[in-house]
């Protein structure tokens, strides 16, 4: 008898999540309270991929009291320090590789492009890279270091007048659109049996010696959107749920809901909000200068900006913050503005920008938080789109692996929440 698995947050994780314990059989059951899927974080993120998400560091405001954390965080995982980046280091591997399994097996297309280039913008800079080589590549990662001329080949829009004395070439790195990845997935996961629930708010989840009571309710927007007349149904409404708090049991349930995921575990998570902000443009397509823009993804871990290619648009990202989760932190788009024009001048029709800014949980050692949630039977698959969604189908298809019964491709203990403790 298959295992019903309850999915909570229709989000990047969650929907990957869904699709593969659908896939190995399960009966799921996702709860979003949102309209649609990918509707917060997975909106207008990074669409970068990297094979390591360590290796694209940026420029992150912090309070004093988060740094405090981070640190003494640092001091408890000590030896387990270096375990943790080579679990991170085979996961994100492993997600790029899913990623481009999934894309071939089911004919997803999520504009993606191929290439990732890290701007070293100092001989200083250079040197700390060099030095890094040896331990990247004992972690399993194909990295080139290039000289200026030859990065400028592999990125020939790039500011002939931008300072830059090489740069990371990382390979089977680059960039896709995650929130149309998500939302094809969502429709190959219910072809697999996997339901979809909008509009509903999970409450609490209970355990007890024969499973798990799962209470959600019903929660429409105060004004419902109008539909055309005659409009079919789009495939996973919600349809309509009776009010009031309602109990579902099911054998083992997943949360996916980020910084809502504590008041629905009933238990503290130390989490604090991650902000992310970007900018999202048309690119200029002019035949006279056909290498405007980026071909695919370029990060500038000094200003805190990854600036990528998907489809006929580039999006740049940064801006990020850490706060408390009920914080507000103000967002500088002129900042990613001012990137984009130093690094790819005219490239974008700045009358079509698109502003986006989304938020989600992040541990104080900035790793995923994905394992046994420490009550039976209750799973967290939290932040694993930090710098880029290339974790995502790796934490998805290693957490289901253990949720139905198997064994997983890659031990994830080292990310698990015990860790926050």
């Amino acid at each position: 008898m298959s295992r019903r698995v309850a999915v909570v947050g229709a989000g990047l994780a969650g929907v990957t999540t869904a699709y593969e314990l659908a896939a190995l059989g399960c009966q799921v059951q996702v709860f979003e309270r949102g309209g649609s899927v990918a509707e917060q974080a997975s909106f207008a993120g990074s669409a970068l991929l990297s094979p390591h998400p360590a290796l694209v560091p940026a420029v992150t405001p912090t309070p004093w009291a988060w740094r405090w954390r981070r640190w003494r965080a640092g001091r408890r995982a000590g030896r387990r320090g270096g375990e943790a980046a080579s679990t991170l280091a085979a996961l994100s591997q492993l997600g790029l590789a899913r990623t481009a399994e999934l894309r071939h097996q089911l004919g997803l297309d999520d504009e993606s492009t191929e290439g990732l280039l890290i701007a070293l913008t100092d001989t200083r800079r250079l040197a700390v890279a060099e030095a890094r080589m040896d331990g990247w590549k004992a972690l399993g990662l194909q990295v080139e270091l290039l000289d200026a001329e030859a990065a400028r080949r592999r990125e020939p829009g790039v500011n002939a007048d931008a300072p830059l004395a090489g740069a990371v070439a990382l390979a089977h790195g680059g960039a896709g659109n995650a929130r149309l990845f998500t939302q094809q997935l969502r429709l190959k996961a219910q072809r697999q049996g996997a339901g979809f629930r909008f509009h509903t708010t999970v409450r609490a989840i209970t355990v007890d010696g024969t499973g798990l009571t799962l209470r959600h309710e019903h929660t429409p927007p105060l004004e419902a959107p109008t539909r055309v007349q005659g409009a079919q149904r789009e495939a996973g409404d919600t349809l309509p749920q009776s009010f009031g708090p309602m109990d579902e049991r099911f054998d083992a349930v997943v949360l996916c809901n980020g910084l809502d995921a504590s008041a629905v575990l009933g238990q503290r998570l130390s989490l604090a909000a991650q902000h992310e902000i970007s900018v999202t443009a048309p690119l200029r397509l002019l035949e006279a200068h056909p290498d405007l823009g980026p071909k695919a993804a370029w990060v500038d871990p000094t200003l805190g900006l990854t600036i990528t290619r998907t489809g006929q648009r580039v999006r740049v990202t940064g801006g990020l913050a850490v706060s408390s989760p009920r914080a507000k932190v103000a967002a500088d788009f002129e900042a990613l503005h001012r990137g984009l024009q130093h690094w790819f001048p005219g490239s974008v029709l700045h009358s079509q920008v698109q502003h986006g800014q989304s938020r989600r949980a992040v541990a104080a050692d900035g790793l995923p938080v994905l394992g046994a949630s420490g009550r039976a039977g209750v799973w967290l698959n939290l932040s694993p789109g930090g710098n880029g969604w290339g974790l995502a189908c790796g934490a998805a298809s290693v957490l289901a692996q253990q949720v139905a019964g198997g064994t997983p491709t890659v031990e994830i203990s080292a990310l698990g929440p015990q860790r926050l403790a």
